[in-house]
């Protein structure tokens, strides 16, 4: 049996290995706003599920499309981020999973800090994310 391939031609298990930067599953409020699907103008409460260094993965209502530009505002710190939507799935009849990438480096943006040597977290640290869901 041949492994999946994905648009490059490497094996879908090599994908997690190439990822720019660790994931974390942290449920973050934000504010979203942009163009949906028929470019009508929204703004939405909604929250991440996964983030990263560049971008997160959103619970929304929206319908979006990939390649649409998003601005995101994190409504613990109220800094704003311009993200591009890379994928969009389906959670829910009324909720879908956005994938967002940011469009310049947001490393503190979510506010995530790391494990420590003792393994005590952070304020608002996740669970570091490998790639596996």
């Amino acid at each position: 049996m041949n492994p999946q391939m994905d648009d490059e031609g490497a094996p879908e298990s090599a994908k997690s290995e190439r990822r720019r930067s660790n994931r974390w599953k942290a449920f973050i409020p934000v504010f979203v706003y942009g163009y949906g699907r028929g470019l009508e103008p929204f703004h939405e409460e909604a929250y991440s599920a996964v983030v990263s260094e560049t971008g997160g993965l959103l619970v929304m209502t929206t319908r979006v499309l990939p390649g649409h530009s998003l601005m995101i505002t994190n409504r613990a710190t109220q800094e704003e981020r311009e993200c591009r939507v890379a994928y969009v799935g389906a959670k829910e009849p009324d909720q879908r999973t956005v994938a967002v990438e940011f469009i310049e480096p947001a490393a503190s943006f979510w506010r995530i800090t790391k494990r420590n040597e003792s393994g005590s977290n952070g304020a608002m640290d996740g669970k570091k994310d490998n790639g596996s869901t």
